[in-house]
């Protein structure tokens, strides 16, 4: 699909300014060079994997077909319109959410028997399993709340639709947020009150409350802990010792061992399993697609550069993110746009926020929509000094 999104793009611009546009957009930023070195290594990669075709696929699934999005993205959507895509995710965060509550009722439409039980039911939604709708909703909710609180700022004359888009939008944020507690990933909770940390400390006018807002969290927990215990973050078992964390600390330390001996290509592409077999010491636990922490994953599936240059694309969204002129001229959406990145670097510690379809668009999603904000800041400037220079000119001519 998004191969065809993007030929119709190109055909339809060939031969315009706007590709030299898009060209020009890209180039003015270093992400244009940590891009190229981001597919150079997911490339190598593919060559490295002990399944090629396999590594093939995913090369074109999360890497080629992401990218190409996002040079759409970037291309055709403006600061403006920034609001249709996130209405379009937020829709269907809630329509995925609204599936997840009916299981939760029911039981029903979860293919899982163990998952399906009522004593320890987890919702999947249109997914194969939770952690799928886990991951794809917490930087959406953190979206979604950002947004709305900015839209519910600018209302300077209260009145009854307000009101009730207050009202709708609380119900919306409640049924999108349950949903996420009924997966019952705690890693994808602690991720959403990350981003929510992250939004209440740089959105000035809550920077106020930050303090307060902690220690009503530091004394609710207290509470928690004193009336019902420390509560068991492992997770429900199926086996012995196959509880969440150790599972995950397990997975982690075989992950390390193997990447030990191959630091600089890792597993490639579609490879860990293969490759993570012979340092595989419990048998109880199965051998995952990916070692459930996004630096781990990346640095397993397209080697240490593909790592390195990841870091550095998260360095660059920050650091632009942070500019002083992006954050007068778009405030608030770059602290919106980092909280819901936050969210999925702290989901990530746990988990791996990229390695499927909806998720790697997501990513590029998030990326995309600094690089509009930043184009749009970059225009003005050009058009003042254009402006500056003029006059100048003429000022000297009449001279």
């Amino acid at each position: 699909m998004i191969l065809i999104l993007f030929l119709a793009f190109a055909i339809k611009k060939s031969g315009n300014l706007e590709i030299r546009k898009l060209k020009q957009i890209i180039i003015n930023h270093k992400l244009y060079y940590f891009i190229i070195l981001f597919l150079s290594a997911a490339t190598v990669s593919v060559f490295v994997s002990p399944d090629p075709r396999a590594a093939l696929g995913i090369w074109k699934a999360y890497f080629i077909e992401p990218i190409l999005f996002l040079l759409v993205f970037v291309s055709v959507i403006d600061k403006y319109k920034l609001k249709n895509v996130f209405l379009a995710f937020s829709s269907s965060a809630f329509l995925l959410s609204l599936i997840a509550i009916y299981q939760k009722i029911t039981g029903n439409l979860i293919s899982n028997s163990f998952w399906a039980a009522e004593a320890t039911r987890r919702v999947t939604s249109v997914f194969e399993y939770p952690n799928a709708l886990a991951l794809y909703l917490p930087p959406i909710i953190i979206l979604i709340i950002g947004f709305g609180i900015a839209q519910i700022k600018k209302v300077k004359n209260w009145n009854f639709n307000n009101y009730l888009f207050i009202i709708y939008h609380l119900l919306f944020v409640g049924i999108v947020v349950a949903s996420t507690i009924f997966t019952k990933s705690k890693g994808a909770i602690i991720a959403i009150l990350a981003g929510l940390i992250f939004y209440a400390i740089f959105y000035k006018n809550y920077r106020k409350y930050f303090i307060s807002l902690l220690t009503i969290i530091f004394i609710s927990l207290y509470l928690y802990i004193f009336i019902f215990g420390l509560p068991d973050l492992r997770g429900v078992a199926t086996v012995d010792g196959g509880d969440s964390i150790t599972t995950r600390i397990n997975m982690w330390q075989e992950t390390w061992a193997m990447l030990k001996d191959r630091p600089i290509f890792g597993a490639g592409l579609a490879g860990y399993q293969t490759i993570i077999a012979p340092y595989h010491q419990k048998n109880y636990i199965e051998i995952f697609l990916y070692p459930h922490n996004i630096f781990l994953t990346f640095w397993s599936e397209i080697g240490l550069l593909g790592l390195v240059v990841f870091l550095l694309i998260i360095a660059w969204f920050y650091k632009i993110g942070f500019n002083k002129n992006l954050l007068v001229a778009h405030y608030p959406l770059p602290i919106v746009l980092m909280a819901s990145m936050t969210t999925l670097l702290i989901h990530g510690l746990v988990d791996t926020p990229y390695f499927k379809n909806d998720l790697s668009v997501l990513f590029w999603l998030l990326i995309g929509s600094i690089i509009i904000l930043n184009k749009k800041m970059a225009t003005k400037t050009k058009t003042r000094y254009n402006y500056i220079e003029n006059s100048f000119l003429n000022y000297s001519l009449k001279r």
